[in-house]
């Protein structure tokens, strides 16, 4: 990526956030598109990989994977609950590297409850391949 293209990038980000779901600064950033299917009551996040998600390796960082399955199982609250939730603890494995293509996160509830939920999201490349999956424990509370 050069220059422009990053700068672009960011005025595009910049000009089209707002603090609201599916729109703060750093799904613009990352590109992040939502879908939901609201009877199988699963949120998928994709998004290309781009440089600035690189660790030192030169792979994508494994906190990308994470923010990226947070992300999905956090909206699929936002999707389907009456009240917000936070997350309380993720645990991530990973499986597989990539530096290229798309990251492709879905999530769903493992045990959903009305005061804690419990929640999954895998991460796959545009080839299907798993690259991680990452638990979640989810609390609402009210606002």
């Amino acid at each position: 990526m050069n220059k422009q293209e990053f700068m672009a990038q960011m005025e595009q980000a910049y000009d089209t956030y707002a603090i609201k779901p599916e729109s703060i600064f750093m799904f613009k950033q990352l590109q992040f598109e939502f879908d939901y299917d609201d009877e199988a009551r699963t949120c998928t996040i994709t998004c290309p990989v781009t440089e600035i998600m690189y660790n030192p390796s030169g792979i994508v960082h494994g906190g990308i994977f994470t923010f990226l399955a947070d992300t999905a199982m956090g909206h699929l609250n936002f999707r389907l609950k009456e009240a917000p939730y936070v997350s309380l603890e993720l645990k991530t494995s990973f499986f597989k590297a990539t530096k290229s293509g798309k990251l492709i996160a879905t999530a769903r509830y493992k045990k959903e409850g009305y005061k804690i939920s419990f929640m999954e999201a895998d991460v796959r490349n545009e080839e299907g391949e798993l690259l991680c999956t990452t638990t979640g424990t989810f609390y609402r509370y009210d606002k």
